[in-house]
């Protein structure tokens, strides 16, 4: 294997099994045991690793090793403290601004949604859901705006992804789907306040969500 080969295919192989919860928040990334396995030197591992750090997947603690990120529920609270700052102010410089190709699209990214609620791929759901709540601060026009909640929902989605599943009863994320539908009505019916607390409610039920850990992980090893 070329270095880039390796690098590619660890990396992809690691976010994978993250983002499909088939390794358990908290677990160590053995950089030799990984280059056991792919017949390879430790450094294309250890650039997937960081990699993996940059995109905030993975934790690297000096003299310990590199580690699955583990959010504890108070980093999970914070976050959803500032996604509502950043969602209310979206309010209030986009919603004005908002017009019928924006509702266009809202419908659009919800259709998407439904479909990977579906298919049971919590992945595509939230990188819709994400898109969903980016149009607002998108109308907003501020770009600093735009960066943070971007960066907020990259976070929170991470969060969602390990600690959220659907499940059985997905009575959750059926209400999570009429929510995002009333949302889009009360902005074709120009009622901000009531879009406001809806939405800061819809918050609140997803930070709820992130109590849960139901999820059945598999050995690292097995994977290459």
């Amino acid at each position: 294997m070329r270095k880039e080969t390796v690098e590619q295919r660890v990396y992809h192989l690691i976010k994978n099994a993250i983002l499909n919860r088939q390794i358990a928040p908290g677990n160590q990334l053995f950089e030799s045991a990984i280059a056991e396995k792919v017949n390879a030197s430790r450094t294309p591992i250890r650039s997937a690793i960081m990699k993996l750090k940059s995109e905030g997947l993975v934790n690297v603690i000096p003299n310990k090793g590199a580690f699955i990120v583990q959010p504890t529920i108070e980093e999970m609270i914070q976050a959803f403290e500032m996604r509502k700052t950043l969602e209310e102010m979206s309010i209030q410089k986009g919603f004005s601004n908002l017009n019928l190709d924006d509702v266009k699209q809202l419908k659009q990214l919800l259709i998407e949604m439904k479909s990977a609620f579906i298919e049971r791929k919590i992945v595509p759901y939230q990188e819709k859901n994400n898109a969903f709540h980016l149009v607002l601060a998108t109308a907003s026009g501020n770009r600093y705006l735009i960066e943070f909640m971007n960066k907020i929902l990259s976070q929170i989605t991470i969060y969602m992804v390990l600690y959220d599943v659907f499940n059985e009863d997905s009575n959750n994320e059926e209400l999570d789907i009429l929510e995002h539908e009333r949302m889009i009505q009360y902005i074709e019916k120009g009622e901000e306040e009531n879009l406001r607390a809806l939405l800061l409610q819809h918050l609140d039920n997803s930070l709820t969500k992130l109590q849960q850990d139901k999820l059945n992980y598999q050995s690292l090893t097995t994977l290459f």
